[in-house]
């Protein structure tokens, strides 16, 4: 089990967990697995990947099973400002790039990267450019793995090209979903520090997309400048703009309504019953109470037992609380046991609903 994911200041956004961390705190948390040696899988869900994680089951999973969830695009950072998720900035994988390159640490001792996927001749040009400067990052190889499927892309021949490069970071662009799929069923065998899918990262990298100016990113206006470079994201824009407005006032609003309503205040209380493997929570369970169901929670994972946290008591659960359940469902499968949301009632079951968090409960 692992004691960092359960120190992590962690959200749910819709079914999706969010760490609500800083640009430099990001830049910090790589710096610092690179220098421990130590592994990291960095997802960087933006709103593509919070629609599609709506109707995908794996791919919400492997967002879920991340070391860190960066927030990567406004509507975002927009939702958890009206949900009183205390996540304030943006923080997209491209913009962690350039602050890799340009922090003066990284410069005295370049991060090591791979660029593995893109479009043909795309990643080999990231390469050279980013070798043709001094900056925070050098490349030590790219390999373009083709159209085929992710076992296809998971040959041990694969594996060892980019082993024996030696990187520290590697830069994955094979398409969200694949991306994701992809570093899951390889993650093991890759002697690589930090792992992720930035799609957009090498084409930028390569020259061949031009990133937004910094006053069109002020203006949150990043996405139009997307458009103009890569006509073809307008249908997905299109596509993701409606389904977000479904979300957002079939879900986002009724639960915004719920944060900042009065509620009758319940006295909280968190109890254990190692007979029949229960956590029986009672009356407003939040942030307060964080720290001390976390503890609870730990003592039947690493006992490896089976459990049920039963809410038949509980009056409201708050976003951090939503947010540790979802990390407990997480190690709870990384360990093989099962774990389950049971007596979910009233106001709660409403929470639950609107939060995306169904497959949790004893009721999906």
């Amino acid at each position: 089990m692992s004691d960092r994911d359960f120190k992590r200041e962690i959200y749910n956004l819709l079914g999706l967990s969010f760490d609500a961390i800083s640009m430099d705190e990001t830049v910090d948390e790589v710096l610092e697995t690179i220098e421990s040696g130590r592994k990291l899988f960095l997802s960087t869900p933006n709103l593509n990947f919070l629609i599609a994680a709506q109707k995908d089951n794996q791919f919400r999973n492997s967002v879920i099973n991340s070391d860190l969830s960066i927030a990567d695009g406004m509507p975002i950072v927009f939702m958890c400002k009206l949900l009183r998720i205390p996540i304030q900035e943006r923080v997209a994988g491209s913009s962690l790039i350039e602050q890799l390159r340009s922090d003066q640490r990284c410069k005295q001792r370049p991060i090591k990267v791979f660029f593995f996927g893109g479009e043909e001749g795309v990643a080999e040009s990231a390469h050279t450019v980013l070798n043709e400067t001094s900056d925070g990052l050098v490349s030590t190889g790219h390999l373009n793995p083709g159209f085929g499927s992710v076992d296809d892309m998971s040959s041990d021949d694969i594996i060892e090209q980019i082993n024996d490069a030696k990187p520290e970071f590697l830069i994955v662009s094979l398409g969200a979903k694949k991306g994701q799929a992809w570093i899951e069923a390889n993650i093991d065998r890759l002697n690589v520090n930090v792992v992720s899918h930035l799609g957009a990262v090498v084409n930028f990298v390569a020259g061949k997309v031009k990133r937004a100016p910094a006053w069109i990113q002020t203006l949150h206006l990043e996405w139009l400048w997307r458009i103009k470079e890569e006509p073809a994201l307008f249908s997905r824009y299109l596509k993701d703009g409606f389904s977000f407005l479904g979300l957002f006032f079939s879900k986002i609003i009724p639960y915004a309504i719920i944060v900042r309503r009065d509620r009758v205040y319940s006295t909280p209380g968190i109890n254990i019953d190692k007979t029949s493997n229960t956590l029986a929570l009672k009356g407003n369970i939040t942030i307060n109470q964080r720290d001390e169901l976390r503890d609870k929670l730990q003592i039947f994972i690493k006992a490896k037992k089976n459990f049920v946290v039963d809410l038949n008591g509980v009056s409201y659960l708050d976003q951090s609380i939503l947010g540790l359940l979802l990390i407990t469902d997480k190690i709870t499968r990384q360990n093989d046991i099962s774990f389950k949301l049971v007596g979910v009632k009233n106001n709660v079951h409403r929470i639950i609903r609107l939060n995306k968090l169904g497959f949790l409960t004893d009721l999906s």
